[in-house]
């Protein structure tokens, strides 16, 4: 076609637009290419060309083109309009609005053109900006991909079933397949905002099956799998999405999956890759990043930062979406009820629900909460009353006695025995306790009842937590200790229903810790200084003084290891000191026990007799003293460092030197 005059290409470019006007793409770009061929340089060219590209599926061939073109041809308003809408299938929504800005102010009325300009308005979170946009297209004759936008809109505002019926319209219109399968996708979606992630997965798994499931749209069939409890497809959908170009908020959905599998550290990994890949926050996941870490740090016990990114996502428009919104206010009461402030759980709680009225986890933890505020309501106002009563006593008493004044002798000793009798009424109000509130305002069988049922969740949360604790019994915890930590973790449970005082928890925590000490080093030490034949020398190199046969040893641990004195085992802060100078010439022998038998860095030593000294002066010495009055947060700070972290690790120092022991 090199004789392709300037007419004929101008009526080929417009028998170009005819096809493209039917869909026939393949046929549209060779005519264009023809064209092309022949050196003409028609802003139409780059156009049309681009634009067959995009609707072939090679869109980096069609961008290479539209840019082409924009540069020979600035202001194009028709090439920046196609390329503004390829930038949005890229996934590049500031750059087609920059473009598609441009554009709707050249062309005010082109419905396609604010289509397109609204699309990219919500993928940024520009919600209401968008819905204007589209409202201006409908008037100017917008038709089913601007439907299909609206619908998006209306998904986002948690319409559901405006958008269902938008999307169920354009599915059954006779339209473009790309919009066809585009309101599947809307609508499978849909099915699981309104909690039927089975349907859901169904949907989007005949997607596939068809060939018209998008990259970006992976994660979303793998999430609604993870729901209807699809493990096997969910791992392959991942590894599927890995292989290609995955986008910040697949890597968001990834991490919705892992917290949903009980996979908190591994969901952070996702987030903190999603935060490397964007330099521009959008908009459109924040809330999903933000309330997906939140539930991780708190599954790790990371309290305060937990609070902190969950506060961050309820603060967001996508907080008040139904169902959608929930799990962060789930996640919000928890932190709350944990840390004794139920008024806000219930508030938090209840919102979940106003939110998702079948949200479970919410309705248990509702459940819980309110009975802890009415047994804590109940005594409160038992206690009132007492006071009160104490009170209108005491004062009858003292106006009966004031108008008799032959006595007045008696009246002062009437006076002085009333005030005892308040104070004492006063203290056993202030001390009364959940029994007095449940007797009063319960049936004996419902007592029993509620009774029973908190020792069954008492029982239930310590097992849980000591399984997790030793990684669901893959590091072997010796039966004696594992007995003395469940009696102390249950005791610290029991303690979150009573006023039970911290000392009673500390003494069983603190015991615990000191027979662990034994179990695991003192014991083995012993143990290893005979195999070794070493015991001999290890006690030379302790001795301080020697005063005939009496021998005067550096440290005590020395003394507790000679088998003559028939010492008791060593304490707390006897093995802090040995294991700070661990590495002193005359505990050397000692030094390559911890060597040879764990399987442990010198920093660890270092960190844990720090740990252990710090758990002799906060727990075990004021309990040793007489102290109750010992504070919970130091009590649930060394819990948290005994069993579930310790120095960095998402271990607790027990488990960390149960699993580092080096087998013979």
């Amino acid at each position: 076609m090199s004789g392709l005059n300037k007419r004929r290409a101008i009526a080929q470019l417009e028998q170009a637009r005819l096809h493209s006007d039917r869909g026939e793409w393949a046929t549209v770009e060779t005519l264009v290419r023809e064209v092309e061929a022949a050196g003409f340089k028609e802003a139409a060219i780059a156009s049309l060309l681009g634009e067959a590209l995009r609707q072939l599926g090679r869109r980096d061939e069609a961008r290479k083109v539209l840019e082409a073109g924009l540069v020979q041809h600035p202001a194009n308003s028709e090439i920046e309009a196609r390329l503004g809408s390829l930038y949005l299938d890229a996934d590049e929504p500031l750059k087609a609005i920059e473009l598609l800005g441009r554009v709707r102010r050249a062309r005010p009325r082109d419905p396609q053109v604010l289509t397109y300009f609204a699309g990219a308005l919500l993928r940024v979170g520009r919600v209401e900006e968008a819905e204007a946009q589209l409202a201006r297209a409908m008037l100017v004759g917008g038709g089913a991909d601007t439907r299909l936008v609206l619908a998006m809109v209306k998904l986002r505002r948690g319409q559901f079933d405006d958008a269902d019926r938008l999307a169920a319209q354009i599915e059954g219109s006779e339209t473009a397949a790309v919009l066809l399968w585009t309101a599947k996708a809307l609508r499978a979606d849909v099915k699981l905002l309104r909690g039927d992630a089975r349907g859901a997965f169904e949907a989007w798994r005949k997607i596939d099956a068809a060939g018209h499931l998008e990259p970006y749209q992976i994660a979303h069939m793998a999430y609604a799998g993870e729901l209807a409890g699809e493990r096997a497809a969910v791992d392959s959908a991942i590894a599927r999405r890995l292989a290609q170009d995955p986008q910040a908020d697949d890597l968001v959905q990834f991490a919705q999956i892992a917290n949903l599998r009980g996979e908190p550290a591994r969901a952070l990994e996702w987030l903190d890759q999603a935060e490397q890949l964007v330099k521009v926050r959008d908009t459109g996941w924040d809330f999903d990043f933000h309330s997906a870490r939140g539930r991780a740090l708190r599954l790790l016990h990371r309290a305060d930062e937990a609070r902190v990114a969950l506060n961050l996502a309820v603060a967001l428009p996508e907080a008040s979406i139904p169902r959608v919104g929930s799990g962060a206010f789930v996640d919000l009461g928890h932190l709350a009820a944990e840390a004794g402030a139920f008024e806000e759980a219930d508030a938090h709680f209840r919102r979940a629900l106003e939110l998702d009225p079948d949200e479970p986890e919410a309705k248990r933890a509702l459940e819980l909460t309110a009975r802890r505020l009415g047994w804590r309501q109940a005594l409160e106002a038992s206690a009132e009353e007492r006071v009160g009563a104490a009170k209108a006593e005491a004062e009858a008493l003292r106006r009966r006695f004031l108008v008799r004044e032959t006595e007045v002798d008696r009246l002062k000793r009437e006076v002085e025995r009333l005030k005892a009798e308040r104070a004492v009424a006063e203290a056993q109000a202030r001390d009364a306790t959940q029994r007095v509130a449940v007797l009063q305002s319960e049936s004996p069988l419902h007592l029993r009842s509620e009774l029973e049922q908190r020792e069954k969740d008492i029982d239930g949360k310590s097992n849980e937590n000591l399984e997790r604790a030793f990684s669901q019994g893959r590091i072997a915890c010796p039966e004696r200790l594992r007995q003395m930590l469940l009696v102390a973790e249950r005791t610290y449970q029991t303690s979150l229903y009573t006023e039970l005082p911290a000392a009673a928890v500390a003494v069983l925590f603190s015991g615990a810790f000191e027979r662990s000490l034994v179990e695991l080093i003192v014991h083995p030490f012993d143990q290893w200084l005979d195999q070794r034949q070493l015991r001999s020398r290890f006690l030379e190199d302790g001795v301080r003084e020697r005063r005939g046969n009496r021998v005067e040893y550096a440290d005590r641990f020395f003394e507790s290891l000679d088998r003559e004195q028939s010492a008791r085992p060593p304490s707390l802060g006897e093995v802090s000191r040995v294991l700070e100078r661990r590495e002193e010439p005359y505990l050397s022998i000692f030094n390559q026990f911890l060597t040879s038998s764990f399987e442990l860095p010198s920093a660890f030593w270092g960190e844990f007799a720090g740990f252990v000294r710090w758990g002799k002066e906060t727990l075990r010495d004021p309990v040793a003293h007489g102290h109750i009055e010992i504070d919970w947060e130091g009590l649930k700070q060394f819990r948290e460092r005994l069993l579930f972290s310790f120095a960095g690790e998402s271990t607790g120092v027990l488990p960390t030197l149960l699993r580092a022991r080096k087998r013979k």
